[in-house]
């Protein structure tokens, strides 16, 4: 209800944001920092709510969210907030997914990074202030440096005093854009979020180029994003909006310091920068997934693939396993399709319907072949619990895959169609883990995996 009966249309204001912030922090004190990273213009305490449980703080890939780089862009804001809201009450409920992101993720958020700009915009019946309030000409809403044409990435000069795209008088010559500099270069964030709004698309760096400019690996990364944000709209400016931009925040940071960094324009065209208070929650919600992809992705995604055919005539020698060769030969792909590699030195897995569940524990029910990217080869037999298989692999580096064949004896394999399901768990010093195809039963609760009640495949 903040979030959508605030007292600025509808949109909460500077002082009703912060007070949510500080319940938040008052109601998650071991999880969520507030940090002071610097000061606006008109000298107001620049803030950064910095997200994730203690333990292993300092190895946990990060991410950044930011909002209202452009102060007549409310829905940002909001959108930021809700997903913060939202994932700690989630991880209050014990949800998997927030308690895994929780456990292995920092998120940095930046819910106001022109609050001298929404403070005046409180003010007015027409809300177009978009810059910060440093006077650069002599109408105080036309003044004012774009900070997303503030960065060190094809700065220009061209534009005055009075436009709206006035990129100061050099680049990170505002107080805002070098308190973001600063945290980036102190921090290792792998994605961002920087929301804007409006028109539901996302944009992404080269925004200054007239042409198509991204290696090709991390123009795939964009492309895996893309599709879980699903908007129809999605590029470099010259795509998405019809011209480049100069000085623009995401294209530092990717350039910089190799940040998947994005701009997510949150909202439909028929709201325009204020939309009507009933569009609000739908615009947070649907953004809650989208931003939790990112983040993500940041670390360890995980991904599986798996196939089943008939038993080679050659292959493994299968003279040792127990109830003959099997009628069939499975093949497994974990692949790690994020930005880090996960963390730790091996991986914990466990799979679960391959065997029939008639198994005794401890009982050995198949061999296990592994390959990596590398074509190096290990073999170990594979045990049963309760029809779960689990085995330690090796950390799968950032991008990549690891490779399972599974040899399952005759008398354990199941009869019919496959239904596969696998559970990953980082080692770590809380364990949690990435599960497909979730179940009310628990796949990695299997003793031999060694996961908490974060995970529920």
């Amino acid at each position: 209800d903040k979030l959508n009966h605030g007292s600025v249309q509808g949109f909460p204001s500077y002082e009703e944001a912060n007070e949510l912030l500080e319940q938040f922090l008052r109601s998650n004190p071991n999880e969520l920092e507030k940090r002071q990273i610097g000061t606006s213009f008109q000298s107001r305490p620049m803030y950064a709510y910095v997200l994730a449980t203690p333990t292993g703080r300092q190895n946990k890939p990060q991410a950044l969210l930011t909002a209202l780089m452009h102060a007549r862009e409310p829905a940002g804001l909001t959108v930021l907030l809700y997903f913060l809201g939202h994932l700690l009450e989630k991880y209050s409920r014990g949800d998997p997914d927030a308690t895994y992101i929780l456990n292995m993720r920092e998120i940095w958020f930046l819910p106001f990074v022109n609050p001298d700009g929404y403070i005046a915009n409180k003010g007015l019946r027409n809300k177009v202030i978009r810059k910060n309030r440093r006077p650069t000409c002599r109408s105080s809403v036309d003044g004012g440096v774009d900070i997303n044409r503030n960065f060190a990435v094809h700065w220009s000069s061209s534009f005055g005093g009075c436009s709206e795209e006035h990129g100061g008088s050099q680049p990170f010559s505002e107080p805002e854009t070098q308190a973001f500099k600063k945290i980036c270069e102190e921090n290792a964030f792998k994605t961002a979020m920087n929301f804007h709004a409006y028109g539901s698309m996302l944009t992404h760096p080269f925004n200054w180029a007239t042409q198509d400019l991204m290696p090709a690996e991390d123009k795939r990364v964009y492309q895996e994003i893309a599709r879980v944000f699903g908007y129809k709209k999605f590029g470099p400016a010259i795509k998405t909006v019809g011209y480049t931009t100069s000085g623009e925040s995401d294209d530092w940071m990717y350039s910089a310091r190799h940040i998947i960094s994005m701009s997510p324009e949150v909202g439909p065209e028929s709201g325009g920068f204020w939309p009507p208070s009933s569009q609000i929650d739908g615009i947070d919600t649907r953004n809650f997934d989208r931003a939790l992809y990112v983040v993500g992705k940041a670390g360890m995604e995980l991904g599986t693939e798996w196939v089943q055919q008939p038993l080679p005539p050659s292959g493994a020698d299968l003279s040792a396993l127990p109830g003959g060769p099997p009628h069939h030969l499975l093949k497994l792909r974990i692949t790690n399709r994020g930005l880090t590699g996960s963390h730790g030195k091996v991986l914990h897995i466990a799979v679960r319907g391959v065997v029939t569940e008639g198994a005794a524990a401890g009982d050995a029910v198949g061999l296990l072949v592994s390959k990596g990217e590398e074509d190096d080869e290990t073999r170990e037999m594979l045990t049963s619990d309760h029809g779960i298989l689990a085995w330690k692999a090796k950390a799968i580096p950032s991008r990549s895959f690891e490779e399972f064949r599974m040899y399952i004896s005759r008398s354990r394999e199941p009869e019919g169609q496959k239904r596969l399901q696998t559970c990953v768990a980082e080692a770590s010093g809380t364990s949690a883990c990435q599960c497909s195809e979730p179940s009310p039963e628990a796949c990695c609760h299997n003793k031999h995996v060694n996961v908490v009640h974060s995970c529920s495949l």
